[in-house]
């Protein structure tokens, strides 16, 4: 039944059905589809569980269809049937922002919300620093941080912006990447150590999920060579790393651009001397992105200290 009232034939139909609700009907929806969870859907929008599951119950009785199964891992998934009614939902969703946006300028300023996804380091030691400045000059500009590692898909429309280690592999010509900068690392400890106390401290490992990642081999390279011991605790992160190493619990490898300047670190680099401890930061958009603010925002991510 789905399949033949979503059919191309019947398109016409639900298009004006969609065309009888509001916006807030299919924002429930796209945040739904975009976060796979009740919780994080009601987290993205501002409201309770409840409510969302409220509207979207009231949104599939208008359309008269199933719009989610929820799959073995207990996320939530667009039927296949419901994509063409995505469609239209994310088509809704770009003029209204645009609606808005074209309210603002016309009024002489940049706003909206852009939404900005970047790994935990980048967010709180690089972003958060400057972002007091973009606020002052753009005060209409409303920036959403979600700090997470996880390569998030940009063609869902989780994010208008993405901050990673790596250039994308996926998204094909739905996603530009733009190279901001390079990022070097250096082995540090923490500056309450000793001398002795420094040369007798543990590294502080990555555990086996993250042991893949550049900074996870370049300690345990340092580690071996050195000959020195693991912490007998593990980190999945940089931002996790650099506490640890702060707090007096080891020597980690990490960011030059976040320990320069920091009192709390000291550096061991000439001590341990690994060259070529650097990573790439990409920059990735919507390929067909075109608003003011989306290029407002990123000509400040670029201006920004990357190395």
């Amino acid at each position: 039944m789905a399949k033949l009232l979503f059919g191309k034939a019947l398109l016409p139909i639900y298009s004006a059905k969609m065309q009888d609700h509001d916006w807030d009907d299919f924002k429930y929806l796209l945040a739904l589809h975009r976060t796979g969870t009740l919780s994080d859907a009601a987290r993205r929008c501002g409201v309770n569980e409840t409510t969302v599951a409220r509207r979207l119950k009231r949104l599939q009785q208008a359309l008269g269809t199933t719009l989610f199964v929820r799959n073995e891992a207990g996320r939530y998934q667009l039927v296949e049937s419901a994509h063409q009614i995505l469609d239209h939902a994310e088509t809704m969703e770009r003029e209204n922002t645009v609606l808005r946006e074209h309210l603002d300028q016309s009024s002489g300023q940049i706003g909206g919300t852009i939404r900005i996804s970047a790994v935990p380091v980048i967010i709180n030691h690089v972003i958060l620093p400057h972002l007091g400045k973009l606020g002052d000059k753009h005060p209409h500009l409303t920036v959403e941080l979600v700090p997470e590692a996880r390569n998030i898909d940009l063609t869902k429309r989780e994010a208008d912006l993405a901050i990673r280690f790596s250039r994308p592999e996926q998204g094909g010509l739905a996603t530009m990447a733009q190279k901001l900068g390079e990022l070097g690392f250096d082995a540090y400890c923490g500056s309450q150590l000793t001398p002795e106390q420094q040369n007798d401290a543990d590294w502080i490992c990555y555990d086996d999920a993250s042991a893949s990642l550049p900074q996870a081999r370049w300690t345990e390279e340092l580690r071996k060579r050195l000959k020195q011991r693991p912490s007998r605790f593990r980190v999945s992160d940089i931002d996790t790393s650099l506490e640890a190493a702060a707090r007096g619990y080891g020597k980690a490898v990490l960011p030059k651009l976040v320990c320069e300047g920091d009192k709390r670190f000291r550096c061991i680099g000439a001590e341990t001397s690994r060259s070529g401890m650097t990573r790439d930061v990409w920059l990735l958009s919507h390929s067909d992105e075109a608003r003011l603010s989306v290029t407002t925002v990123k000509s400040w991510l670029g201006e920004l200290p990357w190395a």
